[in-house]
């Protein structure tokens, strides 16, 4: 089990009686725990340095809106048009190319506790449209089962889940925090889903994490117990003998959980902003990654050249499909963060405008996991709201004024 070094736990007033500060208190064992006098704890702890923010969990209120678009619906970009759901904030895991250490502007921890509030601006949002499959990830600007041993967030969000009739729930990780998960009756409304990279890139690049064979153990056992699981090949990196690795790690994947109960796999390549390297270079001196042939791609990020990301892309698709042996049960693969130039040379065909790719996830779940009792998915519903504040719903590109919003 992966659980963060904590020394201190800060508890704000106003979430001091939460259901979930009381389970921390309970699962705290020699933490440290203080209840703040007031609000502001926060401004207090920004004085920290990164390492040292990683041993504080500050316990707060969220304020303002927890629901929101997934930060990939940007411009030129193919979009699955996945929301994102506020419930932590920063990770004690240290992967030396996490864009958490550049974009956060706190270096502690954060966890919300006020749940039925969070809770209740989802069911608001997806009692809007009923005809749509919802999927919803915590794992942004966290890992969503990090904090779960002290928090136990998923024993309420898992049932919640479970209760709305037309929204899926994806618990993204690289812990092997799975203990609470096997209690619980999820009605194939929760997707537990790993990031995964070789063992080499694993132990040189992806540090106080699980290593990949836990993280399939972990991955095996929640699908024995009816979950479906998620990978997520991303962000790949290139190193000597990376064929052999990713080809591996294909396999152990597949080796672990079969197809038919995995929900989808993406595949991503290593990015980020230029202004990171220094902070990479500071923290990590020993990571080779910022020294790879990165160039500044349009959205501002390092990529690797376009020739190699395809590469690696086309092997690791290609190594799927004739594991998948063209079974109508294989999973959906697709890339993030990619324009559709990209996806039309990795898959040979066009690719699918936002609302398409939408709806393909949709139909997919719909149809290989029916025990979700989810709502039929139609394709010309899904034209209607592929953008959340334009009728740009029909486009592959999401129009830049559609973002002022988000």
């Amino acid at each position: 089990m992966i659980r963060p070094q904590l020394e201190k736990i800060i508890i704000e007033p106003q979430v001091a009686g939460t259901e979930m500060a009381g389970a921390i208190r309970r699962n705290a064992g020699g933490i440290e725990v203080l209840e703040a006098s007031g609000s502001g704890s926060g401004e207090e702890l920004r004085s920290l340095g990164l390492t040292a923010g990683k041993r504080v969990l500050l316990v707060k209120e969220f304020l303002g809106r927890a629901f929101k678009q997934c930060q990939g619906l940007k411009p030129g970009y193919a979009c699955c048009n996945l929301h994102t759901l506020a419930e932590a904030n920063n990770c004690s895991m240290e992967c030396t190319y996490c864009i958490l250490q550049f974009y956060m502007t706190s270096p502690h921890l954060t966890v919300f506790a006020n749940l039925e509030e969070i809770q209740a601006e989802i069911l608001e949002r997806v009692s809007a449209q009923p005809e749509r499959i919802f999927r919803i990830g915590t794992g942004e600007l966290s890992d969503s089962l990090l904090l779960d041993p002290l928090t136990e967030s998923t024993r309420r969000m898992v049932p919640f889940f479970r209760s709305l009739p037309n929204a899926v729930l994806e618990l993204k990780t690289k812990t092997d925090n799975v203990a609470l998960l096997s209690e619980l009756e999820h009605g194939q409304r929760s997707v537990v889903s790993w990031s995964v990279n070789p063992p080499e890139i694993v132990e040189r690049e992806e540090l106080k994490t699980a290593k990949l064979d836990e993280r399939l153990a972990a991955a095996s056992l929640v699908s024995r117990r009816g979950y479906p699981v998620g990978f997520h090949i991303d962000p790949m990196i290139h190193h000597q003998r990376w064929q052999e690795g990713y080809a591996y790690l294909v396999d152990a994947i597949l080796n672990a959980v079969p197809p038919e109960r995995i929900a989808w796999i993406s595949l991503g390549s290593l990015r980020f902003p230029p202004s990171m390297k220094a902070t990479m270079e500071a923290r990590f001196p020993r990571s080779q990654l910022r020294y790879g042939e990165l160039v500044h791609g349009d959205d501002g990020k390092m990529h690797y050249l376009r020739p190699l990301r395809l590469e690696m892309y086309r092997f690791v698709a290609n190594r799927l499909e004739e594991r998948f042996r063209g079974s109508p049960s294989a999973p959906v693969v697709y890339l993030c963060m990619e324009p559709p130039e990209v996806w039309k040379r990795v898959f040979d065909r066009e690719a699918p405008t936002n609302p398409e790719l939408e709806h393909r996830f949709a139909e997919s779940y719909w149809r290989r996991f029916p025990g979700a009792g989810l709502p039929r998915p139609e394709l010309e519903a899904y034209r209607g709201f592929s953008s959340p504040t334009s009728g740009a719903g029909s486009q592959s590109f999401v129009p830049l004024a559609s973002l002022s919003g988000l």
